[in-house]
């Protein structure tokens, strides 16, 4: 990389270069400051290559980090095809097939597994998150990154020329890891692109991109069932993803995102992270114990209250099963981090003694089912109680979408800039929630005006929310548990959206057996099962008493979100402090 290209920032006085030690960071340099003895061998496992010279010890806040500039930092991360392309197709592929499912089912003939085509998907892509977060500090970032873009457009290929449903189940479970991949390494990546002072124009951008791709899914999923083939749904990926691709193998360093201007310092190559001393690291078992956890406990709450009751054996069988490995995870985690063994944990149990770090953990988990619900189902209600298009339905969700990236620059700007403490942009982005719900589920949004006025106050606080915990994150922890943590928060938000939506459905599911029955016979309660869109072929004034049942379900759900919220406000509390908090590695960023 030529010396333009990179520039280094510190905020600390200026070392002297010949001293200079070697910054590609130790990820467990942290955890040995609480343990009597480094386990034995392990530094030279974290080496994995030959330094003839070693450094002294040094802390982070002598140590200058060098940054990508110029042209190289455009086109990583606001080119044509930056990351944030690839963080959008992954986002994106989570919703898009909401709109082409009916098409799906006619072309493969499998209506009764339609479900599975969106749920195979989330099990993976909720499973993989922190894995990927992990095995990116040990086998490098360039590497992570490009594996899961990888899997994606292969997968997304795949997929596009499925010939049954089992076989675009099977092939949308392997395409969710890819994604998982993308969304997690783009989330710890983009900091690391940039000085601390700039991550809130960069987070901020990185929360607008969540929230586009995840409105824009179901609009361009129409537009494609409308004017093509639904195989372009997954298609369209692969030329897309080609080109990030290209330009990040070209482009990001090897090292990233520990690069260096000093002579005679040797980063380990993407061969060297291959090795055994690299791979020793990893903590295999521990990952495999979470993706079981994590893929059953979401199956649970997807399949509770749609396909089968919430009392029923298979949905409590498969939710306690899924949290008894959780708790087995953790005990693995509290082994593997013993010095005398040589794997890294997948999730460092140290950070949870941190008051903040768990309140964020709690914020993030709490404010997924809420975020998820109105995403979600908004553009739902507008379909099946106004009888809009798929597109014009989006489109009503406009307010939502532009509020969202006008918090989310003003809360990176106040925590990065101004250092204002988590704790009050939470509050506030919480209270903005829980107003802008409680307006949405009452007797005013049945007018469209004022429901669209309301999305701007929802949109607002779940813009405050999410970008709060994102920039938050790397202000908190050390660089060393930079990813993982990223990681961890995306997990439970995901986690806890996938649960919302569960209780979601379970609420208008029962308000829908209890209410449409009365109006409608069961051929015509089948066809509006089937598609929301059948309601117009309804008689006028039986399609106003349906209309209405729905507007009154989806009133329920949004009323429910309000006890998360509520639950938000409490996992605040945790998060006071006079002051900005900031980890004691800030210095290197």
């Amino acid at each position: 990389m030529s010396a333009a290209s990179v520039t280094s920032h510190q905020d600390g006085p200026n070392p002297d270069p010949k001293s200079a030690p070697d910054i590609n960071p130790k990820p467990d340099a942290d955890i040995s400051q609480s343990r009597s003895q480094p386990a034995p061998g392990r530094e030279a496992i974290q080496l994995g290559y030959e330094d003839p010279e070693p450094s002294p010890p040094t802390t982070s806040e002598t140590t200058p980090r060098v940054y990508i500039t110029g042209w190289r930092l455009y086109a990583i991360i606001s080119g044509p095809f930056r990351l944030s392309l690839s963080l959008f197709l992954s986002m994106m592929e989570t919703t898009i097939v909401s709109t082409s499912l009916v098409s799906i089912t006619n072309a493969l003939h499998g209506f009764e597994q339609r479900d599975w085509v969106v749920t195979s998907y989330l099990l993976t892509y909720t499973g993989f998150l922190i894995i990927f977060a992990k095995f990116s500090d040990i086998l490098g970032r360039k590497f992570m990154i490009l594996l899961a873009l990888a899997l994606f457009i292969i997968f997304s290929i795949v997929c596009g020329v499925a010939s049954s449903m089992v076989q675009l189940i099977v092939f949308r479970a392997l395409q969710g890891v890819g994604a998982s991949g993308i969304f997690s390494m783009v989330t710890v990546i983009n900091p690391e692109l940039v000085p601390s002072e700039k991550w809130g124009n960069v987070l901020a951008f990185t929360s607008l991109v969540i929230i586009v791709s995840s409105v824009l899914g179901p609009i361009l999923g129409g537009v494609i069932n409308d004017h093509g083939s639904w195989r372009w749904v997954f298609l369209l990926n692969a030329p897309a993803g080609a080109v990030a691709t290209a330009i990040l193998v070209f482009i990001l360093p090897t090292s990233f995102p520990n690069l260096s201007r000093e002579r005679g310092v040797r980063q380990p190559s993407m061969r060297d992270r291959l090795t055994k001393t690299f791979v020793a690291r990893l903590d295999l078992l521990g990952a495999a114990i979470l993706l079981s956890s994590s893929v059953l406990l979401v199956f649970g709450f997807e399949e509770a209250g749609s396909r089968y009751p919430w009392n029923s054996p298979a949905v409590i069988s498969t939710i306690a099963i899924g949290g008894c490995l959780f708790l087995v995870f953790c005990a693995c985690e509290y082994v593997v981090g013993q010095p005398r063994y040589p794997q890294e944990p997948v999730f460092p149990l140290r950070l949870m003694r941190d008051r903040q770090f768990v309140g964020l953990i709690l914020v993030a988990f709490f404010t997924g089912p809420p975020f998820m619900t109105a995403l979600i189902n908004l553009p739902q209600r507008f379909q099946a109680v106004n009888g809009l298009s798929p597109f014009r339905a989006g489109v009503h969700l406009l307010p939502f979408l532009l509020s969202s990236p006008l918090a989310t620059a003003i809360s990176g700007q106040l925590a990065t800039k101004w250092d204002v403490p988590p704790f009050y942009l939470l509050l506030f982005g919480a209270s903005m929630q829980m107003l802008g719900i409680g307006l949405a589920s009452s007797p005013a949004a049945e007018t469209t005006r004022h429901l669209l006025g309301f999305e701007v106050i929802m949109g607002f606080g779940f813009g405050m929310t999410l970008a709060t915990l994102l920039v938050y994150v790397p202000l908190l922890v050390d660089r060393a548990d930079l990813a993982v943590s990223m990681g961890a928060v995306t997990q439970v938000r995901t986690l806890g959206g996938t649960i919302g939506l569960a209780v979601g459905a379970t609420i208008l599911n029962n308000q829908l057996a209890t209410t449409l029955p009365r109006y409608l016979t069961p051929a015509e309660m089948q066809a509006v099962s089937n598609s929301v869109q059948n309601i117009e072929t309804l008689r006028p004034e039986t399609r106003n008493a349906v209309r209405s049942a729905f507007g009154e379900g989806y009133a329920h759900q949004l009323r429910s979100m309000l006890y998360f919220s509520s639950v938000v406000l409490l996992a605040i509390t945790l998060l006071w402090e006079r002051k900005l908090k900031r980890s004691r590695d800030m210095a290197g960023y």
